[in-house]
């Protein structure tokens, strides 16, 4: 069952809510013994959204790669605020941050589980430079 709200009660878009139920489809289906059963197990005691959240985060690190402590595009709350602070090196922060602007730029969803494929499809038009 797909929500048409996040887990505080605020409305989602069809974009996004395609991008998460897209997360959850590529996460169950992946190669990972006993995925597909923990992310069910995850929609039945935590929600479809908290489930959502999580499939999202495996499919961006899995794409991205950042290091364990770095955060997903997905983790970013206050682009510009993050932006305007500058690189924070191994933080990773600021990286993620640049692909949030990116994406959102070229019309993806921060909760888009395929970032940088996505990217790679969008004319270069629409996609400036981080």
């Amino acid at each position: 069952m797909t929500r048409r709200t996040d887990d505080r009660g605020r409305k989602l878009s069809p974009l996004d809510r395609d991008a998460l139920t897209r997360a959850i489809a590529i996460t169950r289906d992946s190669s990972a013994p006993g995925r597909r059963e923990q992310v069910d197990q995850m929609m039945e005691e935590r929600g479809w959204f908290s489930a959502a959240l999580f499939c999202v985060y495996s499919c961006q690190f899995d794409a991205i790669k950042p290091r364990l402590w770095q955060p997903t595009p997905h983790d970013i709350t206050d682009l510009e605020g993050t932006l305007a602070k500058g690189d924070d090196g191994l933080g990773g922060k600021y990286a993620a941050a640049k692909l949030l602007r990116r994406m959102l730029r070229a019309g993806l969803s921060k909760y888009e589980p395929e970032p940088l494929k996505k990217l790679a499809e969008t004319p270069a038009s629409m996609v400036s430079p981080a």
